[in-house]
C-alpha cells in the first residue's frame, strides 16, 4: 500500500448519486462495501456530505476537512457513514499534504477501535513518511511491532525507501528478503539498489527475479546490466546477446541486426545467418538495403567458413585455443557432439580463457540437452572473473529451457 494508494482509495473510493435522498458507498477497505443512506429529511447531514465531497473535488480541501468534520457531529446519522467520513478526512488530509489532521484522525479511530487496528496503524505509518515525521515513523513501527509477516515488513520499507531512507529500508526488509525471497520483495531491493545507484545489488536482486519470477521484464533489465559492463569482449558480447535471443528480448528488426553483426564479428556466420532468418521468419527483419548488404555479407562468410575451419583444425592439433574456437564454430552450426569434443580437448591444454572455454562447454552440452551438465560448467566458472556474470545467467536459463 502506497500513499498514492491510499489517497486514491479514500479519495475515489466514495461513489455518491443525489436525489430525494444522498446515498454514499464507503472507500474501497474491503472488497464489499456497504451503501450508507441519508434520509431525505436530514437536509443539513447531507448538505454538509455532498458540500465535502464538492470541495474535494475542486482541490478545497481545507474546507472538505472541516465539512465532513461537521457532518460527522450531526445527530442522526446512519450507521457506518462515521467511519466513511472519517476515512475521507484521512484522505482529504494526504492529498492536501495536511499530514497532521491526517494522522489526528487516524489516532482517533485507533483509539477508538474502529476497524481494524493492525490495518489502521499501518494506515498511520505511510502518512508519517510522506509527512517525514521520523518520530511518528518509530512510534507506529513500534505499536506493529516485530513479529510482522512479509508483506508489513515489506510496507514499512517501502514508506521508508519512499522517504529517501534506502539503507534503513533495507535493513528493515531483510528478514523478508531472506531464503525464497516473494517476487514483491525481490522487485523492492533491485528498486532500492537502483536508487542507490548500487549496480552490484541491482544485478544480484535482478538474477534472484529471473532464476524464481523468470519474466522478460527482468531478463531485458538484468541482460542491460550485463551489456554496461565495460571491457567486454566480442565473444563476451555475443554470449549476452545469445541469451536476449533465447529468452525472447530480440523482437525489432534492430536487434536482430545488431545480434546478427555481432555474430559476424566474432567469427560465427552460420549463427548470423540462422539469425537473420529468425527475423524473417518472425516478420520483424524486412528486405531493406540495410538487411540486403548484411544478407550478402553474411553468404559471402558462410561460403569461406568453409577455409576458416579448415584451418583452424590443422591448428587445433597443437593450438588449445583453436581447438576451443573450431568447437564453437562447430557448435553454431549445430553439430553439438563435436563441439564438444573439440572444446574439450583445447581445455586439456592452456587455453588463453580457461573461463570462457568453461561457457563453451556449457553451450556445447546444452546443444546437446544435456542440461545438468551444461549447469555445472557455468557453474564452474571462477566467481572473480569477467565470465561470471554472464555464465551465472546461462545457468540461470539453463535451469529453466
Amino acid at each position: 500500500m502506497t500513499i498514492r494508494a491510499i489517497t486514491t482509495a479514500l479519495l475515489l473510493g466514495a461513489a455518491i448519486t443525489i436525489s430525494s435522498a444522498v446515498v454514499m458507498t464507503a472507500p474501497a477497505q474491503a472488497a464489499a462495501a456497504p451503501a450508507f443512506k441519508i434520509p431525505a429529511d436530514n437536509k443539513p447531514l447531507a448538505d454538509a456530505v455532498t458540500t465535502a465531497i464538492a470541495d474535494a473535488k475542486a482541490g478545497r480541501y481545507a474546507e472538505a476537512i472541516a465539512k465532513a468534520k461537521q457532518a460527522d457531529a450531526m445527530p442522526g446519522k446512519p450507521q457506518g457513514l462515521g467511519p466513511a467520513l472519517h476515512q475521507m478526512i484521512i484522505g482529504w488530509g494526504v492529498q492536501g499534504k495536511d499530514f497532521n489532521t491526517a494522522l489526528d484522525e487516524v489516532e482517533k479511530m485507533i483509539a477508538a477501535n474502529e476497524g481494524n487496528k493492525n490495518e489502521n496503524i499501518k494506515q498511520a505509518l505511510s502518512i508519517s513518511f510522506a509527512a517525514g515525521n521520523k518520530a511518528k515513523q518509530k512510534q507506529y513501527a513500534d505499536m506493529l511491532g516485530n513479529n510482522l509477516d512479509n508483506e508489513t515488513r515489506l510496507f514499512i520499507a517501502t514508506g521508508m525507501a519512499q522517504a529517501g531512507q534506502y539503507k534503513e529500508a533495507l535493513a528493515y526488509a531483510g528478514p523478508a528478503l531472506e531464503g525464497n525471497a516473494s517476487e514483491a520483495a525481490l522487485k523492492f531491493k533491485q528498486a532500492v539498489a537502483f536508487k542507490m545507484n548500487d549496480t552490484a545489488g541491482r544485478r544480484a536482486a535482478l538474477e534472484q527475479l529471473v532464476a524464481s519470477y523468470p519474466k522478460l521484464d527482468y531478463w531485458h533489465d538484468v541482460l542491460q546490466l550485463a551489456r554496461n559492463e565495460k571491457g567486454l569482449n566480442d565473444e563476451q558480447t555475443m554470449d549476452i546477446l545469445r541469451l536476449r535471443l533465447a529468452v525472447g528480448d530480440v523482437k525489432t528488426e534492430a536487434d536482430y541486426q545488431e545480434v546478427a553483426q555481432q555474430a559476424l564479428i566474432a567469427g560465427y556466420p552460420a549463427e548470423a545467418k540462422a539469425i537473420i532468418d529468425k527475423g524473417i521468419a518472425a516478420k520483424a527483419v524486412q528486405n531493406g538495403e540495410r538487411v540486403t548488404r548484411l544478407v550478402k555479407m553474411t553468404n559471402d562468410r558462410v561460403a569461406a567458413d568453409t577455409t576458416v575451419q579448415a584451418d583452424l583444425q590443422k591448428k587445433a592439433a597443437t593450438d588449445p585455443n583453436a581447438s576451443v574456437k573450431l568447437g564453437l564454430i562447430y557448435w553454431s552450426f549445430g553439430k553439438g557432439k563435436e563441439a564438444e569434443e573439440s572444446i574439450r580437448k583445447g581445455m586439456m591444454g592452456k587455453v588463453a580463457d580457461p573461463e570462457a572455454a568453461k561457457v563453451a562447454l556449457g553451450h556445447a552440452l546444452m546443444a546437446q540437452g544435456k542440461k545438468a551438465e551444461a549447469v555445472s560448467a557455468f557453474d564452474s566458472v571462477a566467481r572473480n572473473s569477467k565470465e561470471a556474470p554472464i555464465a551465472r545467467l546461462w545457468s540461470i536459463y539453463a535451469k529453466k529451457a
